[in-house]
């Protein structure tokens, strides 16, 4: 679509990301998250809210001389917020400033009168600092529109660069954001930005709505993060606009699925299975008549206009209740089985009695179906076999794991440290493989079967190796780190032997 040609990306994962609860990101990751968003094209960075605090504008500094994109700052209608931001090296002040009558009369204490008079001060005072100003009336869909277009003018006036409509509490619809960014972009001779909040959903299509209409430049948070519901999402955004407007933002698209990993574990914040683009169910397929259109056309059941290798992600056929003779049979051939009709209808029984009992079933627990079913597996299926391990740990030594294992018919012997002793036999074992494959740990998560302090516990591990391919294993045991060395060798066999039948060059997972 043309016209769209100087559309740019504002991330504000940094500061109204980083405004939801208990949420709170060192210096140096956010150094790490702005290096990130550079590297996926970002224009403009928020960095946060310089006056906060001394980490905040040291924070600011920091990403600027590191960063090619613009760094922008947050400020109030404040001169010591405004200062703050030119102490922090921003190129750009977010100059934010409630309008609506609401947040004037129960938050700001002022009238519109004020507003008028702070607005020509505050713009004035970024400019002579030599800063760009975007200025930004805040909560604008509930903002009157007569007031609104006056404010923003006047903010023009006295050198305002952009003006920044927001729907900060998430009210606005597709067609009230349409309304309100025409009637401000055709009485304003600068640039307009658009900033959703996602209360009721809409983020990003309000967002989308709003650049349709005329903004130049539009808001967004990785992974959607935000104060209450969040904002708009990055990559939900760009996407959209690239499969189904074909509007290119100028972001590496590719990159997407690990920017969103990388603030996932810096954040703490999960995303659900389900989260759009870049989910880990967002290109999966469990469903007997998805996984058989699937291994004939992707697109089958897919957008199609959007393909996880757009994104970095990949594609996966998972076993469940739900999966058909087909998805099996995949699975199964890209660990190298091939099984004959009648093996394939007593697997695929073993799997829904166990998937209807509440079990979760992985491609691990599949291959040992196989196992049984089929009597005969080629021997080299199990590249990795633990003869020993002895685990030390306390309150005044560093956790440390010795493992022993045969690795491809030879012995070896690796030692390692680590936060706790399941992390120490983790990284033993990490060591092991390093020349078959790297491979990090995406996913760790234990139940308790029995009650006691001598439960018998179920752990779940899920790996992925360097092609960004997941792998989960399950084992139990009444000791949690044999239970999670069981679980994580099992997975790791699992990895290894996947790789030597699709030598290393396949790229659909299966977990």
């Amino acid at each position: 679509m043309t016209g769209f040609e100087d559309l740019q990306i504002f991330d504000t994962t940094l500061r109204d990301g980083e405004q939801m609860p208990q949420l709170a990101f060192s210096v140096q990751n956010k150094l790490s998250i702005a290096k990130k968003l550079d590297e996926l094209g970002v224009q403009v960075i928020e960095a946060g809210f310089p006056v906060n605090s001394a980490e905040e504008r040291e924070a600011s500094r920091i990403i600027a001389a590191e960063v090619s994109a613009k760094v922008c700052g947050c400020a109030r209608v404040v001169p010591k917020d405004i200062k703050a931001c030119h102490e922090g090296d921003c190129d750009m002040v977010d100059l934010i400033c409630s309008t609506s009558d609401i947040q004037l009369k129960n938050s700001q204490n002022m009238n519109r009168g004020q507003v008028v008079e702070v607005t020509r001060e505050c713009v004035r005072r970024v400019k002579d600092l030599g800063m760009s100003c975007m200025f930004t009336p805040m909560d604008s869909t509930r903002t009157d529109l007569d007031f609104l277009v006056e404010v923003c003018q006047l903010a023009r006036e006295e050198g305002a660069d952009l003006i920044g409509l927001t729907d900060t509490v998430g009210v606005g619809r597709p067609d009230t954001v349409e309304k309100m960014v025409r009637k401000v972009a055709g009485a304003v001779p600068i640039p307009v930005s658009i900033h959703c909040h996602n209360d009721f959903g809409l983020a990003v299509a309000n967002t989308i709505s709003g650049i349709l209409a005329g903004a130049k430049m539009f808001q967004v948070c990785l992974n959607g993060l935000g104060e209450r519901a969040g904002n708009a999402s990055l990559e939900e955004t760009v996407m959209a606009l690239k499969s189904l407007y074909n509007i290119d933002c100028g972001i590496d698209t590719q990159k997407l699925y690990g920017a969103s990993r990388l603030l996932e574990r810096l954040s703490g914040v999960g995303l659900p299975p389900n989260k759009a683009v870049v989910g880990q169910n967002a290109f999966a397929h469990e469903s007997g008549i998805h996984a058989a259109g699937m291994t004939r056309d992707a697109a089958t059941f897919e957008p199609g206009l959007m393909t996880p290798e757009m994104v970095g992600h990949t594609r996966r056929l998972v076993v469940g209740k739900h999966t058909g003779k087909h998805g099996i049979a995949q699975v199964l051939a890209d660990a190298g089985l091939e099984l004959k009709e009648n093996e394939l209808k007593d697997i695929m029984q073993r799997v829904r009695e166990m998937a209807s009992k509440g079990k979760s079933v992985t491609t691990t627990d599949l291959f040992a179906m196989a196992e049984t079913v089929m009597q005969k597996v080629p021997p080299d299926m199990r590249t990795i076999v633990v003869e020993q391990l002895v685990v030390t740990t306390g309150d005044r030594i560093a956790p440390t794991a010795s493992v022993r294992a045969t690795v491809n018919g030879e012995e070896r012997i690796e030692a390692h440290t680590g936060v706790g002793p399941v992390d120490a036999a983790f990284g033993a074992v990490k060591r092991m493989v390093d020349d078959q494959t790297k491979l990090e740990i995406a996913e760790f998560h234990v139940d308790a079967i029995t009650g006691g302090s001598n439960a018998t516990v179920k752990v779940t591990v899920t790996i992925e190796d360097d092609d960004g391919k997941r792998f989960s294993a399950n084992a139990s045991n009444a000791d949690i780190v044999v239970a999670s060395m069981d679980a994580l060798i099992t997975a790791t066999n699992h990895m290894i032997r996947r790789r030597k039948s699709n030598g290393g060059g396949e790229k659909t997972a299966t977990a």
